[in-house]
């Protein structure tokens, strides 16, 4: 189903430049099961990194040049490393560049131990690739970030944790894009184990591993629909939601809505602006069924928590309103079809659907997906199984 987008990267690099790369590193995307969103007020999420990667192939230069090439677009970018900076305008470009900024700008400011290597800032012959669908809510942007930092970590000395990396990504989102993002997609890409869900605790600052029986014991099987339409991190209508919660959060006397009941914010109904209270109350109510979901998932086991699916669905929907026409349709279609859960995955306005179905049923609802886009006339429907895979990593 995906590319071995290493190998990509690799005969990439050597078409580009000559010469064979130094190293190949890699990460996958994400699949979030609950909580988005809720991680810019110190919420919580759960996810897993899923199989699909982006990759990149690096050598270090001796001066200061950045070089990049991939088999996304039809542009060559070469840039001094001192003169990166954020961009007016958005593009492919702006990941790699972001993330050479943020730590480029982070470095001047941080004591290293005496006993450590010395970082050292190159420049750099890079080629990258992702077969993580852009724009579709599965992380490409965390993912790409995720495999760069990870070959920085070792290529510049920079000696740094998974979570200190996560945090680069998050800087690239907020600082050098201008989008308002939390951490659990980079969290989970950096720190994710093969089989294993993550669970994100933003206050805290804390991931964990949570084993899961597989679906297939219950006789599921994880289906992944993307729906065709494509969003951007730094598209207004999300950094709106999110402007809405910090004022709800200001306005109650709070930090962030986490530390919100829902009794609470009922009670202060009437104080707020209609739709600052729907989107606050996602926030909160989302939160405490990322708490449950968690909780049942660990005692009672897969068919308890189904329904919080498709309750987290409602609300994303009708309180936060990031859903779409044809998001709402993947979910119809699914449950007509007798799929227990239907959930888009990421922060909205388009991207993919996770849908939960008996194995018996996969064939049917997926001919099902296809005839329902073709009434309306829609293209880009795209369905595969959702299957787990480990953490960023070097590959060669």
């Amino acid at each position: 189903m995906h590319r071995n987008t290493s190998d990509v990267v690799r005969t990439g690099f050597a078409d580009a430049f000559g010469f064979n790369p130094a190293g190949v590193w890699s990460a996958p995307g994400r699949i979030s099961l609950m909580g988005d969103h809720t991680d810019i007020q110190d919420g919580i999420t759960y996810g897993f990194a899923y199989g699909a990667r982006s990759a990149v192939a690096l050598t270090p230069r001796t001066d200061r040049l950045i070089r990049i090439r991939t088999d996304l677009v039809d542009e060559a970018i070469d840039v001094e490393l001192n003169d990166i900076a954020p961009p007016a305008a958005h593009a492919w470009q702006d990941y790699p560049l972001g993330l050479l900024w943020v730590i480029r700008n982070w470095l001047p400011e941080h004591v290293f131990d005496d006993d450590r290597p010395t970082p050292q800032l190159t420049g750099l012959d890079m080629f990258i690739t992702t077969d993580v669908p852009i724009g579709a809510g599965l992380a490409s942007s965390a993912s790409l970030c995720a495999a760069l930092s990870t070959a920085l970590n070792e290529l510049w000395n920079l000696d740094q944790t998974p979570m200190r990396l996560a945090r680069f990504g998050y800087e690239v989102e907020n600082d050098y894009i201008g989008a308002s993002s939390g951490m659990s997609d980079h969290v989970t890409v950096l720190l994710a184990e093969e089989h294993r869900d993550v669970f994100y605790d933003a206050r805290g600052g804390d991931a964990t591993a949570i084993d899961v029986n597989p679906l297939s014991a219950h006789g599921y099987v994880g289906m992944i629909v993307e729906s065709g339409e494509t969003h951007r991190n730094w598209a207004g209508k999300v950094n709106d939601r999110h402007a809405a919660c910090r004022r709800v959060a200001e306005q109650l006397g709070y930090q962030s809505l986490r530390e919100l009941s829902i009794e609470e914010l009922e009670a202060a109904q009437e104080q707020l602006d209609e739709a600052d209270y729907r989107r606050a109350r996602y926030i909160v109510t989302e939160i405490q069924r990322v708490l449950d979901f968690t909780r049942l998932n660990r005692t009672e086991g897969l068919p308890s928590v189904l329904p919080l699916f498709n309750e987290s669905q409602r609300s994303i929907r009708d309180d936060f309103e990031v859903s779409t026409q044809r998001i709402d349709l993947i979910c119809d279609v699914a449950a007509a079809a007798g799929a227990p859960a239907a959930r888009m995955t990421g922060s909205g306005f388009g991207g993919a659907v996770f849908v939960i179905v008996a194995q018996a049923d996969y064939d049917r609802l997926e001919a099902m997906l296809r005839e329902a886009f073709t009434e309306y006339g829609w293209d880009g429907l795209q369905i595969y199984p959702a299957v787990k895979t480990g953490a960023a990593r070097r590959d060669a």
